[in-house]
């Protein structure tokens, strides 16, 4: 018969796994809050620490990872939707060498690489927007559009869209990935905005939300737990993608030196909406502790206690 744990027993084991899982002591004082909203008013015993290691601790014994590099493409880096070009004045240059550290040195569990890949009259193109086969609302119709203008669209499809320059159009140089960019052996490819009416910022479903992507059932079949992105656009392609990958269950971070982004404004919501969703910002250091299992991000501990303490106290 094994000897029965005390409650303190039981709660000094949970810290000090929890202080492995993060190898920061500065964080000890946030991971003992964690533990005391958890528990609350209950008590620690067997049915609570087995609760605890479920929820919290084993989705890190059993981490499964997928390195998710969105859009590295032609266009986006020197082409016709130069990220460069925007007020952020950032140049996705600079993040590939970061990019190819994560795709060359590190290790994951799979590599997936996502491109626009738009037909030539795609829904999304301010050349195209007149065109006989779509309608523009009443409001939108009337006044001169220009690049980046917001207008909605009533026909075919139903939809609010950015009108952008051509790009990435199926086939042609501004589609292919980037010439610097390392490809892995083994990796997999994910098309997305290849339907004429409707855009794909995400990797996982088009902006209506009607079709899906392969990516999620990808990830499933390969039992991946953790999603880590970086890429272009950091406020739209790799915002959309990782929000959704965080909204599929997965624990999700972005590799801030890997990724570049169009608007100032933009980014700053995107970073706000990682916070209020739980997916990290990482530098290249905590990329490797990922990929070494040594250490994880606090924002993956927090949304994990969350889900526990959510499950103990019977809240939704």
């Amino acid at each position: 018969m094994g000897v029965v744990q005390t409650e303190n027993e039981i709660r000094d084991e949970m810290k000090r796994e929890l202080t492995l899982l993060v190898n920061e002591v500065d964080l000890i004082p946030e991971l003992e809050q964690m533990l005391d909203e958890f528990i609350e008013n209950k008590t620690w015993n067997e049915d609570t620490e087995e609760l605890f290691r479920r929820v919290v601790l084993k989705p890190f014994k059993t981490l499964r990872t997928a390195l998710l590099v969105v859009d590295f493409q032609n266009d986006f880096v020197s082409g016709s939707l130069s990220i460069k070009e925007g007020d952020a004045e950032q140049d996705p240059l600079e993040a590939l060498p970061h990019v190819n550290n994560l795709l060359q040195n590190l290790n994951w569990n799979i590599i997936v690489y996502s491109q626009d890949w738009h037909p030539s009259n795609h829904i999304s193109f301010f050349e195209h927007a007149r065109n006989p086969d779509r309608e523009l609302a009443p409001e939108d119709k009337s006044r001169k559009l220009r690049p980046f203008d917001i207008v909605r669209f009533v026909k075919p499809v139903s939809t609010i869209q950015v009108l952008y320059p051509s790009h990435c159009i199926q086939g042609g140089w501004g589609s292919q990935l980037h010439l610097g960019l390392q490809r892995v052996e083994g990796a997999h490819y994910i098309k997305k905005g290849a339907d004429v009416y409707v855009d794909a910022y995400s990797a996982f479903s088009d902006n209506c939300g009607i079709k899906q992507s392969e990516l999620e059932m990808l990830l499933r079949k390969n039992d991946i737990n953790a999603v880590i992105g970086c890429g272009l656009a950091y406020d739209i392609c790799v915002m959309h993608t990782l929000k959704d990958a965080s909204k599929h269950g997965f624990l999700t971070c972005i590799v801030k030196s890997g990724s570049k982004g169009l608007s100032s404004l933009k980014m700053e919501e995107a970073n706000k909406m990682f916070q209020k969703r739980g997916v990290a910002i990482i530098d290249d250091e905590m990329a490797q502790l990922i990929s070494r299992r040594e250490a994880f991000p606090i924002e993956w501990i927090r949304l994990l206690v969350h889900q526990a303490t959510n499950e103990l106290h019977g809240k939704k």
